[in-house]
């Protein structure tokens, strides 16, 4: 005679399941105390590793954060960065 052991795993991980909530906890942000002001040369990631050098044409608060406008040297580009692109 087989045992019902697999039946009594399957019962019990599916209340398991019915019962038990995740509640999502937004991450924390590590304050961020640079200060960029128009005209400053900095560094920034753009996309997948490649940097670039830019020049902040204007810094945009946010309630989620601090986002700048730059204007990247030698390509005919103005993005606006989140300030974790920034590398130098």
């Amino acid at each position: 005679m087989r045992s019902s052991k697999p039946d009594a795993v399957a019962e019990a991980c599916s209340l398991l399941r019915s019962r038990v909530t995740f509640l999502r906890v937004p991450a924390e942000q590590k304050p961020d105390h640079r200060q960029f002001k128009v005209g400053y040369k900095i560094r920034v990631n753009l996309h997948h590793g490649k940097i670039e050098d830019a020049v902040v044409r204007a810094v945009i608060e946010y309630t989620d954060g601090t986002k700048l406008q730059v204007d990247v040297v030698g390509l005919d580009l103005i993005a606006l960065i989140d300030i974790r692109q920034v590398v130098e």
